[in-house]
């Protein structure tokens, strides 16, 4: 059991103190499988990635054999291996039910070799590498008595080890089908993966639980939306391609083909991928592009980020008073996914809600917001502590709804275009709408390509779009104090036209004003 997750807590007590101030050593072995365990731990996170063949060889520290046939059952059994409990991990631990071998992931999703027939040194997976063809399974395998390998079962039986290892081997599933495998490929792998997160009926069963009767009234169907997903150079890697194909999955699984908008020389690696694609350009002309087509289509502009892997609503009420630490915050949204009111849904479900919250301008808007989007940061806990929607801050550019409005992006900007576009939009319309219980999961600024390759190490380039943005919306923009190149949007600290006092600063001067005046007898 010394590759159980849990086994690198028992080492704890195994360590050997030399004195409170110096550093704790441990002995050989223990050094020896605590390195094993960081495999394992390895093991589950790369294959999640799946964008290469995950494996943890056997070490000494198990006392195992280098290598094990597929056909070779391990030593007290598989409930008993590596392989197993790996398994479990992979799935999310102990007390989650572990689906039939058929309907996890790694099972063939047509016509490939029948799981109840396939090695018994093999497990069918929980997670499915995303360029996998329909008719391959994938599945772990134990390697010796410590040791686990993520690999592929072909459509005749076969087990493999590797994706491709090119030179004068031969036995990679590329190889074997004999050309280079794509996230095309494997569409249908990341769309059963999708699906498990986010139920048929889910959208229907959110807008039914959160919306107000009158709030429903404005929910529009799917056609009468323009989906625009802005993205560029991002379909010439493996790791992009996945995330691409996710952000086209979630949309297919509620019947709808969104639009993508790239630069010209990514035009070709798109179409590849069998992407509904136009050129845009850079990213502010593609962003002003689709806001032309939705407008000239007379639809409601969606545009989305391509590298989000999940939209997430929680129906929680604010937390009032101090908050000290995020005890509380967390609790509330623990609570809220206990008792069902944390919600998977997909993005056309989130902008139905969007639009519907705005249009019945819910949270008490002072004028009707046109633009409307999600809270800025992938942790819920972060945001119960507000109110449920907010009209005068920041709206993130991974996430939007537009409502037939004029404004558009300043094209001089390369970066933080989102902080600018909300700016145009609480100037023009007095408000916008960011709902603060719906989040999303983004990769955001770790990818390769996309608005992430406009960046620089120095932040020059940050500080030069920070610059326009102070130099447009004077007093709104402060750095943000403990990150290096943002900033703080403030609205209420807006200059007044010509001159140097702000919004805020003007309505404290009324009321004292007011309170200063000689009462009418």
């Amino acid at each position: 059991g010394s590759s159980h997750p849990n086994y690198a807590v028992s080492l704890i007590g195994k360590l050997i103190h030399t004195g409170s101030k110096k550093k704790m050593k441990v002995s050989k072995k223990v050094a020896q499988k605590r390195k094993g365990v960081s495999k394992i731990f390895r093991g589950v996170k790369q294959s999640r990635a799946g964008t290469t063949s995950v494996h943890t060889h056997s070490s000494t520290a198990y006392g195992g054999k280098h290598c094990v046939s597929p056909w070779e059952l391990p030593k007290g059994g598989m409930k008993s291996s590596p392989a197993w409990k790996l398994l479990l991990a992979r799935n999310g631990g102990t007390k989650k039910a572990l689906p039939a071998p058929k309907e996890r992931l790694g099972a063939p999703i047509s016509k490939g070799f029948p799981v109840d027939r396939w090695p018994p040194n093999v497990l069918v997976d929980v997670e499915r590498a995303f360029w996998l063809p329909d008719d391959w399974g994938q599945g772990i395998k134990n390697t010796g008595s410590g040791g686990t390998y993520v690999g592929w079962v072909s459509p005749k039986g076969e087990f493999c080890y590797h994706r491709n290892l090119g030179g004068t081997f031969t036995h990679g599933v590329e190889a074997i089908i004999g050309r280079s495998l794509t996230a095309l490929d494997g569409f249908n792998g990341i769309l059963r993966k999708v699906q498990s997160h986010v139920k048929p009926d889910a959208d229907a069963q959110f807008l039914a639980n959160v919306l107000a009767r009158n709030e429903r009234e404005f929910v529009l169907p799917p056609s009468k939306f323009h989906f625009c997903i802005i993205s560029a150079r991002r379909a010439d890697t493996h790791a992009g391609q996945h995330d691409l194909m996710v952000v086209e999955a979630h949309f297919r699984n509620v019947g709808v083909r969104p639009t993508w908008y790239v630069d010209r020389e990514s035009l070709s690696a798109y179409k590849a991928l069998s992407l509904n694609v136009v050129v845009g350009g850079k990213l502010t002309p593609s962003r002003n592009k689709a806001l032309a087509d939705a407008a000239a289509k007379k639809k409601v502009c969606v545009q989305v980020s391509d590298d989000i892997s999940l939209w997430e609503y929680f129906d929680i009420k604010q937390l009032r008073g101090k908050q000290d630490g995020f005890s509380k915050m967390n609790a509330a949204v623990t609570t809220a996914e206990k008792q069902g009111r944390s919600y998977k849904i997909s993005p056309v479900g989130a902008a139905q809600f969007i639009l519907a919250k705005m249009r019945s301008c819910a949270g008490g808007a002072p004028s009707r917001p046109h633009l409307g989007g999600v809270l800025p940061q992938s942790n819920p806990a972060m945001g119960v502590a507000g109110e449920a929607f907010s009209h005068d801050h920041f709206i993130l550019g991974d996430f939007f709804v537009v409502d037939s409005s004029p404004c558009r992006f300043d094209t001089a900007m390369t970066l933080k275009e989102d902080y600018d576009f909300t700016c145009a939009h609480l100037a023009k319309h007095g408000a916008v709408m960011r709902c603060n219980r719906m989040i999303l999961r983004v990769k955001h600024a770790t990818n390769n390509g996309g608005a992430v390759s406009e960046r620089d190490k120095a932040g020059v380039k940050e500080r030069s779009n920070i610059k326009i943005l102070q130099r447009k919306w004077a007093g709104v923009f402060k750095p943000h104090g403990k990150r290096q190149n943002e900033v703080r949007l403030c609205w209420r600290n807006r200059k007044c036209l010509g001159g140097t006092t702000t919004i805020k600063q003007q309505a404290g001067q009324r009321k004292t004003r007011a309170k200063r005046a000689p009462k009418n007898k």
